[in-house]
């Protein structure tokens, strides 16, 4: 009896591929939505929209306009509303609908196990945190979970797609599949993307330079394991929309400053430094050019040969 590797076809192997590997390749490719985008235009009208916000948040920290919170809420769509002009302009309203479809393309998700890394990679983040604020020998309080806390997750979660539909659902596929970036490199420009666009508040929040330059460095660091994530969950926007709210809502564990929403001992370089070691972690294992190939993924996981008829086997399976 031949062996029922040698007997395997193409599809099989493709759902062979599945699991903590993730999906071959890049991923599935969101068709009639990456073609003929423009990065630079994106680049430059979420620049241009951020401009008011922007200005408004410096004025209020100067005390000239009274600090408006809905306002500042909205400043967060324009991420979303640059890709929506965009791809209204290219695709029309078909383009604009795909994208929001995307919202819930959980069925993207193939392999259930990438939810834990959805749920608990902000967490484990935000705990080291936790921790070295503790061996360090500072006084913060033990985290208190409040009721009301999974309430601004869910609010979180549909508040969030004003960054990630254009972030991701536009700048990224885009880089990956238009362009043909690597992962690793589309990660590094979205997220140095994500910083710019934060880090004016930052300052003029009253922050340090040198405070800004490390939360720019963890934002970047953490737009690496949101495509690390992104990738291997299908490229779903779904979950990214579950990811994203981690970034701020488990620092209410405790309490935290008004105008950013961080408890006293957040500290920008420790959280770049902890998310740069996962980075290294998942570069090595995953790979950087599509980050979804496992290094040690089983033998019975390899792609089909040239030939088509045999996949290429290095050891017995």
């Amino acid at each position: 009896m031949t062996s029922s590797v040698s007997g395997r076809t193409k599809m099989e192997y493709s759902v062979l591929q599945e699991g903590f590997k993730g999906t071959h390749g890049q991923g599935p490719m969101n068709t009639n939505t990456t073609r003929n985008r423009s990065l630079s235009n994106f680049a430059l009208l979420e620049f241009i929209l951020s401009i008011p916000f922007w200005v408004q948040v410096g004025l209020a920290h100067a005390h000239v306009l009274p600090d408006l919170q809905m306002f500042n809420a909205a400043w967060s769509l324009t991420p979303m509303m640059a890709a929506v002009i965009l791809i209204y302009r290219g695709n029309g309203k078909s383009g604009v609908k795909t994208l929001f479809k995307r919202i819930f393309d959980y069925k993207r998700i193939k392999s259930k196990v990438w939810y834990l890394p959805v749920f608990l990679l902000y967490p484990f983040i935000v705990f080291v945190q936790y921790g070295m604020a503790l061996l360090s020998g500072l006084s913060v309080p033990l985290p208190y979970f409040q009721l009301w806390l999974p309430l601004v997750f869910f609010a979180e979660f549909f508040g969030v797609f004003g960054e990630e539909l254009g972030w991701t659902g536009y700048a990224l596929d885009t880089m990956q599949e238009q362009e043909g970036w690597s992962a690793l490199k589309s990660a590094v420009i979205v997220g140095i993307m994500w910083a710019s666009f934060h880090g004016p508040v930052w300052v003029l929040s009253g922050q340090s330079f040198y405070w800004a330059a490390w939360q720019g460095i963890y934002l970047v660091a953490s737009r690496v394991l949101m495509v690390w994530i992104y990738n291997n969950a299908g490229k779903s926007l779904f979950a990214m929309g579950l990811l994203h709210p981690g970034f701020g809502v488990y620092w209410y564990l405790w309490p935290v400053s008004a105008n950013l929403g961080i408890p006293s001992f957040y500290d920008p370089r420790n959280l770049a430094l902890t998310t740069i070691v996962l980075v290294a972690i998942v570069a090595f294992l995953w790979g950087p050019k599509t980050v979804v190939k496992y290094r040690y993924a089983s033998p019975l996981a390899l792609p089909i040969s040239k030939a088509g008829k045999q996949p290429t086997r290095t050891g017995p399976i």
